[in-house]
């Protein structure tokens, strides 16, 4: 079973150390950075949070979601939005279809709507990364003609429509 957990002292550096694959590592940096983000935005009182992604009783990914405002530096989004920043699977546990679980976690949880409704779930990924566009597309986000100006190469997908409807 997969679900979303908080990340405490207990499962940290289990997080800390995951991997992707090889093949994957220049699409995202180490889930320390990530982290790191999240500790920095709440200095700004920005609204994100940091899930390990547990198998069972292991830690087999990691995730991060951010509540964006419109205009907000770097994405500059038109409307509030919530931003699927991170989604990685460890290279250990790629292959068994945690990252699609996964991700329907993510978007239930969104669904509750943790900082309020919004017309939109975005997230952004390489062009040359097939596997997660092809994921993305499958839950229905649709590439659009925007890129995130500090990463170039990043193509920003969103969904849309009753995004906030938990059924």
């Amino acid at each position: 079973m997969i679900e979303l957990r908080e990340i405490t002292w207990d499962n940290f550096w289990a997080v800390v150390n995951l991997k992707p694959a090889e093949s994957q590592a220049h699409y995202l940096p180490p889930t320390s950075v990530f982290m790191a983000q999240a500790y920095v935005n709440l200095k700004f009182q920005y609204s994100d949070v940091c899930f390990a992604i547990y198998h069972n009783d292991d830690v087999v990914g990691f995730t991060k979601i951010v509540f964006v405002s419109p205009g907000e530096e770097p994405f500059l989004f038109n409307e509030n939005t919530y931003y699927l920043d991170a989604l990685m699977i460890d290279e250990k546990h790629q292959g068994r279809g945690y990252g699609k679980t996964a991700l329907k976690q993510i978007l239930a949880y969104i669904k509750t709507a943790p900082w309020g409704k919004v017309c939109s779930i975005k997230t952004a990924c390489y062009q040359d990364n097939t596997n997660a566009a092809g994921m993305y597309e499958k839950f229905g986000f649709v590439k659009t003609d925007r890129s995130i100006s500090r990463r170039p190469g990043l193509r920003v997908y969103s969904l849309t429509g009753n995004v906030n409807d938990a059924n």
